[in-house]
């Protein structure tokens, strides 16, 4: 028979572990929003953690000490973004610079096009009281302050993030384990083992997610690549690794993607192919699509399928609320985040209904 006083102290500490539990939970979330860069530093560590997390485990497996084998990919992976860096990235700034050499005579090239189309098509545009050329000039100058404004804070906060990410994800790496029996400690004894169940339930969900899709990106970008290169089309680099960093955002991630190459295809004749408008129009469009199509009909089916069971509309809801949270990169994590919710909603929902049957 258990005395009743004890057992009033053991249920006040398990209330009291909870409570430290969810308020050290919540205390972190409310410093990573608060604090500038640092959502966007944590998001880029545990992407590098989950992307190194296979090669330290399976080390670590072989004999090295945990520290060793943590410090081996990152060194291997700073010596291939320094090469890639090297070999890419003197490419996509001579791109870049050619780009905003030519972006005033695009800006005009666009506007004449669209002048054209409000010509051809006045009856239709007056009836709707629409004025395509003041709209798109009206969007270029402020879309141009907005960036020249945003644009040394932005770079500031990049360096910042790009110092602060890995050195966060070493750490999470190295001692990420013991960070987890730390905050383990303060769950309650009769939630302990489905709060453990449930840590690697995510692990290997979000793991396995953000790896397939780098994955699927990197495709994406490469087959843009290739048939943007055989076109001749401008900017082919610049514009691939857009194509794959945009495919990152689920559903809208690939019309983003398309669209500055779209744009340059409709005021510019700078491949190496003769072609008319329409058809320079048709060839980089198709080029988009066929990377799409191995997206759609290979990569997905056997790489991503099934790692993240939503429903299409909780998707787009989800992208929706990222997007007015965090912009860019909301919606990027959109989807990791609802699946962790669903996985902890379904494992708290089951402990719930088990225990009070």
């Amino acid at each position: 028979m258990i005395n009743p006083r004890a057992a009033f102290i053991i249920r006040r500490e398990r209330r009291w572990r909870l409570a430290s539990f969810i308020a050290i939970l919540a205390l972190s979330f409310i410093l990573i929003l608060a604090i500038k860069g640092m959502l966007a530093s944590c998001v880029l560590a545990f992407v590098i953690a989950y992307l190194f997390a296979p090669v330290v485990d399976f080390l670590e497996r072989r004999g090295l000490p945990r520290g060793t084998a943590t410090m081996i990919p990152f060194m291997v992976g700073a010596i291939g973004v320094g090469v890639g860096l090297a070999i890419v990235l003197p490419l996509v700034m001579d791109q870049l610079r050619v780009l905003a050499q030519r972006l005033p005579q695009y800006q005009a090239d666009l506007s004449a096009l669209l002048a054209s189309i409000e010509t051809n098509y006045r009856i239709y545009l007056n009836a709707g009281q629409l004025n395509l050329t003041h709209e798109l000039n009206l969007w270029i100058a402020t879309k141009t302050s907005t960036i020249s404004v945003a644009l040394p804070a932005f770079v500031s906060q990049s360096f910042t993030v790009l110092l602060l990410a890995p050195f966060f994800a070493f750490f999470m790496l190295q001692d990420g384990n013991a960070i987890a029996r730390s905050l383990l400690s303060f769950v309650p004894n009769h939630m302990f083992e489905i709060t453990l169940n449930l840590r690697h339930q995510i692990n290997d969900q979000l793991g396995g997610f953000i790896r397939a899709r780098f994955f699927e990106a990197a495709i994406v970008g490469a087959v843009v690549w290739i048939g943007l290169q055989v076109l001749g089309f401008p900017y082919a680099t610049v514009l691939a690794l857009f194509a794959a960093a945009t495919n990152l955002i689920p559903y809208i991630g690939p019309i983003i993607g398309a669209v500055p190459a779209v744009l340059i295809a409709l005021v510019s004749q700078e491949t190496s192919v003769d072609t008319s408008p329409t058809v320079t129009l048709l060839f980089v469009t198709s080029v988009y699509f066929v990377a799409q199509l191995i997206d759609i009909l290979f990569v997905i089916p056997l790489v991503v399928a099934k790692i993240v069971d939503l429903h299409p509309v909780t998707v787009v809801v989800m992208i929706i609320a990222g997007a007015e949270v965090a912009g860019i990169l909301g919606m990027m994590i959109s989807v990791p985040v609802a699946s962790a919710c669903k996985l902890t909603f379904n494992a708290l929902y089951s402990h719930l209904t088990s225990f009070r049957d």
